[in-house]
């Protein structure tokens, strides 16, 4: 057998054992992708009482988070609100330049791995199998140990450019930023709801993260957001 068809073979093996690891409210199909569990869109707190208690928390319970949460942190950062295409978080233009990612560490339903969120189906799509905490956040830009690394998810926020920058003569990149900070913003507070821990984190290696994520050029992380229980 081939080399590449041998790698082929490795590589179904493993999305089907993982298939087999997932919940009956979530499946891995042979393509890699996990339908997540329907947000709620009542319940919780109010926003009042998220916006008061939310704080950056950088320490986290050696614990796990469930599909459900993901689903519902996922759902509240870029998700779809009605049959026209709104999300969450507002969007210049319409463009919707932001694209989210997961690294799903131990997470209870879901193999750890690198996840690409898809706002329309509301799934995620594997990227790479295996946690990449460690890899990506071993050690912080100054060499120490990076906090990071003891999160159970880590969200990752970047955005595609070119899908502003339509207007010759101008460069609209900041909206992409703002949106971003929306977008941040609104995982915060469902963070907070869900009675969960996180911070958002500016300060990280670009390179190894596009190569972390498999971003093409012109798309670039802007935000990496950790979670984990408090």
């Amino acid at each position: 057998m081939k080399k590449i068809g041998l790698i082929a073979l490795v590589g179904l093996i493993i999305l089907a054992v993982a298939a087999i690891a997932l919940p009956g409210n979530s499946k891995m199909d042979a393509s890699g992708v996990v339908k997540l569990p329907a947000p709620r869109t009542d319940g919780g707190i109010s926003v009042e009482k998220a916006l008061s208690e939310r704080r950056s928390i950088r320490s986290f319970k050696n614990e796990s988070l469930t599909i459900d949460e993901i689903s519902q942190l996922l759902w509240a950062a870029q998700g779809v609100t009605d049959d026209k295409g709104h999300r969450t978080s507002p969007s210049a233009m319409a463009s919707y330049p932001l694209e989210i990612y997961l690294l799903a560490g131990n997470i209870t339903g879901l193999p750890a791995g690198v996840y690409h969120y898809s706002p329309e189906g509301h799934n995620v799509s594997t990227v790479a199998l295996g946690d990449k905490i460690p890899e990506l956040f071993g050690t912080s830009m100054n060499g120490k140990a990076d906090w990071r690394a003891s999160a159970p998810a880590i969200f990752i926020v970047t955005g595609v450019f070119e899908r502003v920058n339509k207007v010759p003569g101008q460069d609209l990149s900041r909206f992409v930023h703002v949106e971003a900070g929306t977008a941040s913003e609104n995982l915060l507070l469902e963070v907070v709801s869900l009675g969960l821990g996180a911070t958002y984190t500016a300060g990280f290696d670009a390179n190894k993260t596009r190569e972390c994520l498999g971003l093409v050029s012109g798309q670039d992380p802007i935000a990496v957001i950790p979670v984990g229980r408090k």
